[in-house]
């Protein structure tokens, strides 16, 4: 009876989110790239609070205009990573329009773990964009590892 309840909680919680505003929206996704800018090896390798730069890269690849109006981004290295982001939404109002690209930039909250065997370690993230359309809202997570290494 238990595993049944479970199965139809599952079924119940898939439908819904099948059914969301979001994939009633017939647009192509949009490409999305994040590069670290500014980060431990420009601030000193700092031990304790700092904040990173990073530059959003936004591909429109539909008809329509995309207007991106939050980003939410977090790391996700459990036991390693040069730094650590707070987990926190950063929020904007840039136009991408048809068939185009815009590069966003903007600074994290961060917390940098010094010198020593992790500040070369990559560190990764986990974001979300939020995009508002004249046909309607979405949104598309992006996950993305950013070396520590200038190229």
């Amino acid at each position: 009876m238990r595993k049944t309840a479970v199965l139809l909680l599952s079924l119940l919680t898939a439908a819904a989110c099948a059914s969301s505003g979001a994939s009633k929206l017939k647009i192509p996704e949009p490409g999305i790239g994040i590069d670290q800018v500014v980060g431990p090896a420009e601030l000193g390798y700092p031990y304790g609070p700092m904040e990173v730069r990073f530059n959003l890269g936004i591909q429109n690849n539909a008809t329509i205009p995309l207007t991106l109006i939050r980003v939410s981004v977090s790391s996700t290295d459990p036991a390693g990573g040069a730094y650590s982001l707070r987990n926190d939404f950063y929020t904007f109002k840039e136009t991408i329009p048809p068939h185009s690209t815009r590069v966003v930039t903007f600074w994290a909250k961060a917390f940098g773990w010094g010198r020593g065997m992790r500040e070369s370690e990559p560190v990764t993230l986990h974001g979300t964009a939020y995009f508002e359309t004249p046909t309607g809202a979405f949104q598309k997570v992006f996950i993305r590892e950013v070396s520590q290494y200038s190229d």
